[in-house]
């Protein structure tokens, strides 16, 4: 096969990774800001160089540089003043953040390396900045091998994410000796990392001693481990995001993400818990299968989960965020004790037509998760509320329970309140006087 040119391979290098950007990334995210987590290797200098690049070609935001110094080994500084100095010739905005307290000699120095990290650039984005990073196919095809042996989650067979969710890395279609060809061939200066040798470290024990060997026998492997991935990728998203009802649909949001159905697959929860946690490993399917059990047995949680995570349950509701969430339960609470007899009684009526078309609203709402499990004020007769059964108390809204229970209020959820006026439609009138209380939290919200 005949050798491109450099200018022919810079070419084909830019056309099919900014293709695969803008399959992962919508063009007015691709507009505003973006970070570049710079290290100083071959890796992210070339990252940076090709953001740039695209920069100057109008195709995308204004770019800047992240460094994090570790502060664990002497080389690290040298490492920042190349990124510093390429950033001063390039006119790119630099900043350094530092890490304290960590110890390259700890066992799990890997992982509690790459969580800070990840930590401090992700705190450090604006509101409207994603994060590059420079991961490309080899580092995926290693993290691949590597949760296969020591993880069951099934997301191992597909390697490092494409995005999460502002986190993105546009070089996971090309490989590494890809990338040191370009490399070589626009003169990027860069730095390699002794510790990239230390066999102490998983990942270098695959790359050094593993992987070697699977080359040498089976030299396409990468190309096959691509196609696979993507076959892979492709299969599960479908399983993941299928909004047809076979499983549950699934609504996704910055803060977490709301699975609605009558039932709900681990692999479903396996692959959001992972989307959205702080840590990239932890034992989750057993914890998976003992939260559906207690759910069976009319358990609501939150239940815990490794990587900070939290999941609640409600009538055909799953939440799945962060721990320390906060929700507008303190907002719609202060709104709700400063309403009058009055106003609660000349609160409108609702049918079910009228009634699911709120709930639908409320899905589509961007600040759907923070109202969840969406719940209802019932302004009825004591005998209607019995027939619907409502509550005075949900974990997940103590503030608004304490007024309910002060004001003699009680409370339904959206989706339990539609499901129980169609099976009870007999017993029940055709409109009902409800008080959606995602209204105030956007009253509140209005008032702010």
């Amino acid at each position: 096969m005949k050798k491109l040119s450099p200018i022919a391979y810079r070419a084909l290098f830019f056309k099919h990774v900014w293709r695969f950007m803008k399959s992962v990334c919508t063009p007015m995210e691709l507009s505003q800001g973006h970070a570049i987590a710079v290290s100083g290797g071959l890796d992210s200098m070339t990252l940076l160089w090709f953001a740039k690049t695209l920069e100057n070609q109008g195709k995308i935001g204004p770019v800047r540089a992240v460094f994090v110094h570790h502060h664990t080994r002497s080389g690290q500084k040298g490492d920042g003043e190349l990124v510093e100095k390429f950033c001063l010739q390039e006119n790119i905005p630099f900043k350094a953040l530092h890490v304290e307290g960590l110890s390259s000699l700890e066992s799990n120095f890997e992982a509690r390396a790459r969580k800070i990290r990840r930590d401090l650039c992700r705190a450090d984005l604006g509101p409207r900045e994603l994060l590059w990073a420079g991961h490309h196919l080899d580092d995926s095809y290693e993290w691949s091998m590597m949760q296969k042996n020591r993880s069951t989650n099934p997301r191992s067979v597909l390697g490092i994410p494409v995005r999460n969710l502002k986190v993105v890395r546009p070089f996971l279609c090309v490989t590494r000796a890809q990338l040191k060809k370009l490399c070589i061939f626009e003169g990027i200066t860069y730095r390699d990392d002794p510790s990239n040798l230390d066999l102490r470290f998983d990942r270098n024990f695959v790359r050094h001693k593993i992987i070697p060997n699977i080359k040498k026998r089976f030299p396409k492997y990468l190309k096959h481990y691509a196609q696979l991935s993507n076959f892979s990728s492709m299969m599960l998203k479908v399983n993941l995001l299928n909004r047809s009802g076979s499983i549950c649909e699934i609504f996704a949001f910055e803060q977490g993400a709301i699975l609605k159905g009558k039932h709900f697959s681990e692999l479903q929860i396996q692959e959001l818990l992972h989307v959205y946690s702080n840590t990239d490993r932890g034992e989750i399917i057993t914890p998976i299968q003992r939260m559906l059990m207690a759910i069976e047995n009319k358990k609501k949680g939150p239940f815990q989960f490794s990587g900070g995570m939290e999941i609640y349950h409600s009538h055909r509701l799953m939440m799945i965020y962060r721990q320390g969430f906060k929700n507008y339960d303190e907002s719609i609470a202060k709104v709700l004790s400063t309403l009058t007899r009055e106003e609660l009684n000349d609160m409108p009526y609702y049918n079910r037509v009228e009634f699911n078309h709120a709930w639908n609203n409320l899905l589509k709402s961007t600040d759907a998760l923070l109202n969840m499990p969406g719940y209802v004020l019932v302004l009825e007769t004591d005998s209607l509320c019995k027939t619907l059964n409502t509550s005075v108390y949900d974990p997940l809204f103590p503030k608004v329970s304490a007024v309910c229970k002060e004001r003699g209020l009680r409370f339904i959820s959206f989706l339990k309140c539609l499901d129980m006026w169609e099976v009870k439609k007999q017993k029940l009138p055709e409109t009902l006087r409800l008080l959606p209380l995602c209204n105030l939290s956007n009253l509140f919200s209005s008032q702010a």
